[in-house]
């Protein structure tokens, strides 16, 4: 038959007739059913128990990860221990084909969801904090798939499913696939190589090759979710990112520098100008004390003094808004210190009557009598 007893549980069942019931097999099976049950509710109350009194083990603490996803398999697979022992001591096991089988593919799809629920969090924990080691998201998919691979193996196994056919054809599937996969793969390898060179991270905020914008909310198998300022999402395959022109504002810091034009009239002060610009940055919140700002005097233009204020914002999309307000400042400064900000202008000049052009005289013409001019040689004539 398909599930027989282990050679433990053999040696255990032989040595039953020393243990109490052992004449009585119901009242054996109700003893190990009842054993079953109290000790998976202790290892249930136990594990909440430990839980909630484990101070030092923060909510998103590897440990209190592991130990919140592998009590529920643990009772569970207690109870059902329970259940096979019983059926084990009535005889059932050889018999209860699908019985066991049940209980044997109840315990393989806990554990391995526990698995994959174990490596999802650890994967997100680990990113969270301030580590070397970061994973992309795309690791959780692989992750998933491999236990997803496992529990369809183990499942084929406890049921005996003969998949020899399967392996026959597998070849033809596999070209068959491939042609139609193709592009799917690309995506595929794609993030992989995205991953390895580091291009971005979740969080990151990249520019993209047709001057999209915005922050890169999932890098799953297939493709990469960018979040623009409008609140629209963007999804790019992967293999396009991994041909394409991708700028990353948030590396190698997430911290930006804006560059602002400054333009005042020939003699202004420059140190007056710099102390102002300085001033403005002390008054604006956005703006980053650490690196400081600095002004540089660039050139000179053809009708103006030419600056640039350097400022380092913390994030990459705090930009426009310190670029606001910074404008708005420096208008006001510069406006309470007479500062001039020029501007382009053009000069309109008019020719007075007595320079005007003298009218050309009048030019006589004669027609014939069908009323049409005749030519120069026959007017000659």
């Amino acid at each position: 038959m398909m599930f027989g007893i282990s050679p433990d549980l053999e040696i255990l069942l032989q040595s039953a007739d020393d243990l109490p019931f052992s004449n009585q097999p119901w009242m054996l099976v109700i003893a190990i059913l009842i054993g079953a049950y109290f000790l998976s509710r202790l290892i249930e109350w136990g594990g909440h128990k430990l839980l909630d009194q484990s101070d030092r083990w923060p909510d998103d603490s590897i440990n209190r990860i592991f130990f919140e996803e592998i009590h529920m398999p643990l009772y569970v697979s207690v109870a059902l221990g329970g259940i096979y022992g019983s059926l084990s001591v009535l005889g059932f096991v050889e018999s209860s084909y699908y019985i066991v089988g049940a209980i044997l593919s109840i315990l393989v799809v806990l554990w391995m969801r526990a698995a994959t629920r174990i490596g999802s969090q650890w994967i997100e924990a680990v990113n969270a904090t301030e580590s070397d080691y970061e994973f992309s998201p795309i690791f959780k998919n692989f992750w998933t798939i491999l236990l997803l691979i496992g529990t369809g193996i183990s499942l084929l196994i406890i049921w005996e499913i003969n998949v020899t056919p399967f392996l026959a054809s597998a070849g033809i599937i596999g070209i068959i696939l491939g042609l139609a996969a193709q592009e799917a793969i690309g995506n595929l390898i794609g993030g992989v190589s995205l991953y390895f060179d580091d291009t971005y991270k979740t969080g990151d905020v990249i520019i993209l090759e047709d001057g999209q914008r915005g922050t890169v909310t999932d890098i799953g198998i297939r493709s990469t979710t960018v979040l623009t300022r409008d609140n629209v999402l963007i999804t790019v395959p992967n293999s396009v990112l991994n041909s394409a022109s991708v700028v990353n504002e948030s590396a190698p810091q997430r911290r930006k520098r804006i560059r602002v034009p400054i333009t005042v009239a020939y003699g202004t002060d420059y140190q007056k100008v710099e102390e102002i610009l300085l001033g403005v940055c002390d008054e604006i919140p956005l703006l980053l004390e650490s690196p400081s700002a600095r002004v540089m005097f660039r050139e000179f233009g053809d009708s103006a003094l030419l600056f640039e204020l350097w400022a380092f914002v913390a994030h990459p999309f705090s930009e426009l808004r310190a670029i606001d307000q910074i404008n708005r400042l420096v208008y006001d400064e510069f406006d309470e210190a007479d500062i001039v900000i020029p501007f382009p202008q053009r000069e309109i000049s008019f020719l007075d009557s007595e320079q005007d052009v003298p009218p050309q005289q009048p030019v006589e013409r004669t027609y014939d009598e069908e009323g049409v001019e005749p030519s120069r040689d026959e007017s000659n004539n």
